[in-house]
């Protein structure tokens, strides 16, 4: 089965879209839940996945080795961003900032709308408001990969 480019990225967009409640929040002991800052470590830390879990994260038909070409490739295009790597090592890679940052200040504004504070408070029922705000980051933002594609041509 041949996996595009747009369906690539698409599946990390959902995996990002999936992990930002959880990685927005902390889990404290006693199922309790408290807001991150919002701040540029929280951002890398809600958004980045690592070339070593990308098969946990990125839920696609698709070969260890073909995933990471296919991630080399989107890097080399500009598509993807990613940190500088030594050969052979893990590494992270990303979605564009200007896209990420604006998916994990709606999920901490729909995190605090619904009760979760800095301070830590009661987690009950957090799986059902997680899975609502990342319906809720879907639903906004839309095809991103297709935008991704239109940003990058609209700049060469």
């Amino acid at each position: 089965m041949k996996i595009s480019d747009e369906e690539f990225l698409s599946a990390i967009w959902k995996s990002v879209a999936e992990h930002l409640p959880y990685a927005a929040t902390h889990n404290y002991f006693g199922n309790k839940r408290g807001l991150v800052p919002n701040d540029e470590f929280y951002v890398r830390y809600s958004t980045h996945i690592c070339t070593a879990r990308r098969s946990n994260r990125i839920n696609l038909p698709i070969g260890n080795s073909a995933s990471m070409t296919r991630i080399r490739k989107l890097v080399e295009q500009g598509v993807l961003c990613a940190e500088k790597r030594r050969s052979g090592e893990a590494f992270y890679f990303w979605l564009p900032d200007d896209l990420n940052k604006p998916a994990f200040e709606m999920t901490l504004s729909m995190l605090e709308s619904n009760g979760i504070t800095k301070e830590p408070v009661d987690g009950f029922g957090f799986d059902v408001l997680a899975r609502k705000i990342t319906n809720s980051l879907m639903a906004k933002f839309g095809d991103l990969p297709t935008q991704i594609f239109e940003r990058k041509s609209e700049a060469a």
